[in-house]
Order: structure tokens, then sequence, then C-alpha cells
């Protein structure tokens, strides 16, 4: 007699690890995000440092930047 293949519980499974993965993106998604935040912020303290040690306005940036 052949064996009966439990597909309910093999889907289950795969369900479940499945789920876990998501949760598993889901967390670096929000870590990533938080990186990305404080770079942002560095970013823009370097930036606003530059500029006020070489007296320049925002105008004066974009300028310089702008073709």
């Amino acid at each position: 007699m052949a064996r009966k293949t439990d597909y309910d519980g093999k889907i289950q499974a795969l369900e479940a690890k499945i789920a876990k993965k998501q949760e598993e993106v889901k967390k670096l998604k929000a870590e990533l995000a938080a990186v990305k935040e404080k770079k942002a912020k560095e970013d823009y303290q370097e930036l606003t440092a530059y500029m006020e040690e070489n007296n320049l306005t925002a105008a004066d940036v974009l300028a310089a930047i702008k073709p």
C-alpha cells in the first residue's frame, strides 16, 4: 500500500516559514529606514557646518551646483 503524503501539514509548515521570513524582512526594512534616517541627519549636519564655516547660504550652494 502506498503512503499518503500529508500535504496539509506541509502547506502549514511552509506558510509558517513564510510568515517568519516576512517578519524578518519587516524588521530589516525598519532597521534600514532607521540607518538611512541617521545618515541623512549626519549628511545634513555636515552640509550645514560647511555652509556656516564658509559663510554660504542655501542659494549660494544651489547656484554652485545647478547647471
